[in-house]
């Protein structure tokens, strides 16, 4: 078992207007202050515009506790359990002092996007865990 400190960790959702409007408190207000600026913190959230025309909503969390069992096959992130769909999306990019890496996390109701900033100090272990658990998942989806 790994335990890790991640720097940040964000989880991005994605709306395409009308819906975002029916799901999101306050929707109209926090669409209006984006369609003025692009960019709207509001609640602990950061609401913006994609390249693609919908809404993402981000929710970043900072000094992060991630736990990987790897004889469990399980990620623990928070406390919470996580599944992080890696055989979908993983990539990293070595910046000046974390590695960033993205990849989806599947929740209850939708797949989403998300972003972990590990220091450099961890980094390579961390995504050593990382590359074993998805090694697991593909060759779970091998045996279907």
């Amino acid at each position: 078992m790994s335990e890790y400190k991640v720097d940040y960790f964000s989880k991005y959702y994605f709306y395409e207007e009308e819906d975002f409007l029916e799901k999101i408190e306050d929707g109209n207000y926090i669409l209006n202050q984006i369609k003025e600026s692009n960019r709207f913190d509001y609640k602990g959230h950061s609401f913006k515009y994609t390249k693609f025309g919908n809404i993402s909503m981000g929710d970043t969390k900072r000094d992060v506790d991630v736990v990987i069992d790897l004889e469990q096959n399980k990620i623990t992130i928070n406390g919470e359990n996580a599944h992080l769909d890696l055989i979908y999306k993983f990539e990293t990019k070595e910046l000046e002092d974390h590695m960033r890496i993205a990849t989806r996390i599947s929740e209850k109701t939708d797949d989403i996007s998300c972003l972990l900033y590990v220091n450099n100090a961890q980094s390579k272990s961390f995504i050593k865990d990382l590359e074993y658990i998805k090694k697991i998942q593909e060759d779970r989806m091998n045996k279907r």
